[in-house]
């Protein structure tokens, strides 16, 4: 393979199946597909009719098929017929605020139904040979993504053209290979759509369990296999303080209150924030085990912070004052009915909406047995941790992915 010519007419992928040694050719998109713009209709032709493509269409499916296309369109079968979308047609993004995104490509896998596509929307005839699966893939590289967004025109919204796209030049392989690397690529995304499954199952068991125990419909027993005692409600003020130590440390991270993260210090995630030295000295001290009320509550509610920190004085930090599992707060709070209740007591309108400490210390808080609380925040704590490595697996699968893409294709 070492004496094939490179960076010319020919190319050859660094990852490649065994079997195919042949040289990758250069061609023309405009040699495999015939361009033409989509229909521009009124705005009473719209919601009824045929299936027809927009951009969002493109922009968040793997691949397009009739049925999960969104919108309808209402043309005459003449137009239809003319804006015909079938089985291996490639559709581009015509236009885009930013040139990344314009001129994303996606492919019709349809045999059984034919669609339309709309007026932001440029369809790709199939006129040429070729795997569509396959070409799907290679209009999702870098370098083909490169070959287009460096074509486009534009200032403040970029534009691609049936001209521009029939212009572009990729590397294609022999048909037998691109149907090797397709099959291998749709068992990869396959993968990845059951691996996406057992999360949003396991998601939801989490979130059905959780309903179940934080409303005393399911309950555990002790070691000896009898009853807990009942349930105490509190007051949020009986159970937690409001803490506004100030900062003395400098050498304490500035913590990010994030939904995904909870508190975390900022320089562990992509997350920047000014702080000048005079104003950390204002900085609240939070412990680990605390829990911050979001600036943004009805958005994330309280946040649970696994490290000692600093935090805005704009932040409320609750601390317990009698003794509790923190965990089971932890999840608690994140639980749909204290949301609701949350929710009850915001101050503000849209994004400026708040809960006061008052208004957190009005809400009653359940308050089992310690026992029980341990026995809950174990027991959820075991799904949450099958989720989280699932997620890890997850992540290895759209990395592998991602390594595939940049390697198959030239």
């Amino acid at each position: 393979m070492g004496n094939f010519p490179t960076g010319g007419y020919f190319e050859i992928p660094r990852l490649r199946f065994p079997e195919f040694t042949g040289v990758w050719e250069n061609k023309r998109l405009g040699e495999l597909l015939e361009f033409k713009n989509g229909i521009n209709a009124s705005k009473e032709q719209y919601g009824s009719g045929i299936k027809f493509i927009n951009v969002l269409d493109i922009l968040s499916n793997d691949f397009i098929t009739y049925d999960n296309i969104v919108g309808k369109v209402n043309v005459d079968e003449l137009i239809v017929e003319k804006f015909s979308v079938s089985y291996g047609d490639i559709l581009f993004q015509r236009s885009s605020e930013t040139r990344e995104e314009v001129g994303t490509a996606n492919v019709y896998l349809d045999k059984n139904k034919n669609a339309t596509f709309g007026g932001f929307v440029i369809r790709g005839k199939k006129i040429g040979e070729y795997n569509p699966v396959f070409f799907n893939k290679l209009l999702k590289t870098n370098s083909a993504r490169e070959n287009i967004t460096s074509k486009s025109g534009g200032s403040t919204r970029f534009n691609v053209g049936q001209e521009i796209l029939s212009s572009v030049n990729l590397y294609f392989p022999n048909l037998p290979e691109q149907d090797k690397i397709a099959s291998f690529l749709l068992f990869v995304d396959e993968r990845i759509q059951t691996q996406k499954k057992i999360i949003e199952q396991l998601e939801t068991l989490m979130k059905g369990v959780s309903y179940k125990l934080f409303n005393r419909k399911i309950r555990f027993k002790n070691n000896e296999l009898s009853e807990f005692p009942s349930w105490e409600n509190k007051k949020g003020n009986e159970v937690f303080s409001n803490i506004s130590n100030k900062n003395h440390n400098s050498d304490l991270p500035i913590l990010a209150i994030t939904q995904e993260y909870g508190a975390i210090p900022r320089d562990l995630i992509d997350f920047q924030i000014s702080v000048t030295d005079k104003s950390v000295e204002s900085y609240k001290v939070v412990e680990k085990g605390d829990f911050i009320i979001s600036l943004r509550s009805f958005q994330g509610g309280i946040e649970y912070s696994e490290y000692k920190g600093i935090c805005s004085p704009a932040y409320i930090i609750l601390r317990n004052k009698i003794e509790v599992n923190s965990y089971f707060y932890k999840y608690y709070f994140k639980s749909e009915s204290y949301i609701k209740q949350l929710n009850k007591k915001l101050e503000g309108i849209r994004d400026g909406k708040m809960i006061s400490y008052a208004y957190f210390s009005d809400i009653n808080l359940p308050l089992p047995s310690l026992n029980e609380q341990t026995k809950i925040v174990n027991f959820l704590s075991s799904i949450q941790e099958k989720i989280e490595t699932e997620k890890q697996i997850l992540e290895k699968l759209e990395l592998q992915k991602k390594f595939l893409l940049a390697n198959l294709f030239v």
